[in-house]
């Protein structure tokens, strides 16, 4: 129940449907994915797990939401300032994304010395980014920087010229 109207619009549009496009559980989207013309939205992190786990299975680039995990720790608790100590070590060393690799990519850890240009990769990946995806924005660049650069010859060359009356 939505104040939005779109959102309603929506959920009339989704309930309306025969068959039902409502699942009851995440491998039911999945195997309806596989058998059938089923377009299945789930969780970012668990759509690369079972990308993972299955190459049938196409993981759109883009994210429609993100969202971080976290853990729950009782205020004023001694170990929580340790703990958050801890994890950003972690992230700031490449270990969480290692970890992840680890986990998701059935063990397929990348050594040590490519760490950061994996990161540097990895992260513009999960963000959709490749060079096929940012190549258009270096050739608008580029003409940017050509038109520029003739309209200041283009400028130069006025001043040059006198100005008879």
């Amino acid at each position: 129940n939505s104040r939005y109207q779109t959102y309603q619009r929506m959920r009339n549009v989704m309930l309306s449907k025969q068959p039902s496009v409502f699942v009851m559980s995440m491998e039911e989207g999945i195997a309806r994915v596989l058998n059938s013309n089923y377009a299945f939205l789930l969780d970012s992190t668990m759509n690369e797990y079972y990308h993972q786990r299955n190459r049938n299975l196409t993981q759109i680039r883009g994210l429609l939401d993100t969202k971080g995990y976290g853990i729950g720790m009782l205020p004023g608790s001694v170990s929580r300032d340790e703990f958050d100590l801890a994890v950003l070590r972690m992230q700031e060393d490449n270990r969480l994304e290692i970890l992840k690799r680890k986990w998701w990519d059935r063990g397929q850890v990348p050594p040590l010395s490519l760490s950061l240009s994996l990161s540097l990769s990895l992260s513009l990946s999960l963000l959709g980014l490749d060079m096929e995806n940012i190549s258009g924005i270096f050739v608008v660049l580029v003409c940017g920087l050509l038109v520029a650069i003739f309209m200041a010859v283009l400028e130069w060359m006025m001043r040059q010229t006198p100005v008879t009356k």
